[in-house]
């Protein structure tokens, strides 16, 4: 045999052997790449939530009166969103799944001075969270520590 059949033949089975290990990794490709992309996802919903959650603690933590306004984005990476915040929890669902941001306890009210257990925050809105005083004729509980949490227009 001469020199340029063992070299063709030398090609061919390099040729092969690189195929057959792309067509083996690149399943493992794909799946790392999806899952980088749903990493990314998971992190903005999670500083989004951090971000919400924050907002409430730091206005609890301040005197009477004090207002943060928040913006929250249209959808986390084109997906929509839902908001949900408690007396002691702000939970962010989003792409089938839920996460949850626990805050220093408070008492929600609404508009009117109310206790509330939850309130319902839309994407695209913006609120404002004010630290407020309410007088609790049940409970004989005057000027307690309030948060109120209300949609205004941009």
């Amino acid at each position: 045999m001469d020199s340029k059949g063992i070299i063709n033949i030398e090609l061919l089975f390099c040729t092969l052997i690189i195929i057959l290990l792309l067509i083996i990794n690149l399943p493992m490709i794909e799946q790392n790449l999806n899952s980088n992309m749903e990493i990314d996802e998971n992190s903005e919903g999670r500083f989004l939530l951090n971000h919400i959650a924050n907002s409430i603690n730091e206005v609890n933590s301040k005197e009477y009166g004090f207002i943060k306004k928040i913006k929250l984005p249209q959808s986390i990476n084109g997906k929509h969103y839902s908001i949900l915040v408690n007396n002691n929890e702000v939970i962010v669902e989003f792409n089938n799944k839920k996460g949850k941001s626990n805050i220093s306890p408070i008492k929600l009210v609404d508009a009117n001075n109310k206790t509330i257990d939850n309130v319902q925050l839309y994407n695209g809105r913006t609120y404002l969270i004010k630290k407020t005083l309410i007088s609790n004729n049940q409970t004989n509980a005057i000027n307690q520590s309030s948060i109120l949490i209300r949609q205004v227009k941009n």
